[in-house]
């Protein structure tokens, strides 16, 4: 019997171990402002509020994240939605993985948002320049403050 019991505790010690493990990529993206998620690849991150001095203008809003590509063979890209010619919605790529692990990524969004967060996407292909086409998509539009 104490075999069996030894036996026992191992095995849900393990599947705690297994749990918590698997635990910690969701919590990194719950405490983020977004996260992102199609075919096996993921994006969470924030944005963070610029200052900015009438002598240096910088961007008004920063995005910071992280990539994951969580299967072989994907690409993922994250976007920053940007006005582009005539004041149609253009998509800019500011990170792109296309091996299995992680990548930091950040950026700053265009004056034009005038303070806004820009929308966010993520896009997954077998290589960047697919990924970039947007056909697989998951888009994050900032709530409204």
């Amino acid at each position: 019997m104490t075999s069996l019991g030894v036996r026992m505790l191992g095995a849900v010690a393990v599947t705690g171990i297994a749990v918590a493990a698997g635990a910690s990529p969701a919590t990194a993206a719950a405490d983020s402002d977004f996260a992102l998620e199609s075919s096996r690849v993921t994006a969470y991150g924030s944005y963070d509020m610029m200052m900015s001095i009438p002598e240096r203008p910088v961007p008004p809003v920063a995005v910071n994240g992280t990539l994951a590509v969580n299967a072989p063979g994907r690409c993922g890209v994250v976007q920053i939605a940007t006005n582009g010619p005539a004041d149609e919605l253009v998509w800019r790529t500011f990170a792109a993985l296309c091996t299995p692990g992680k990548t930091t990524a950040q950026t700053r969004s265009e004056l034009l948002w005038g303070g806004f967060k820009p929308r966010l996407r993520l896009c997954v292909g077998t290589t960047v320049a697919r990924a970039e086409r947007g056909r697989v998509c998951d888009t994050y539009t900032p709530p409204v403050d």
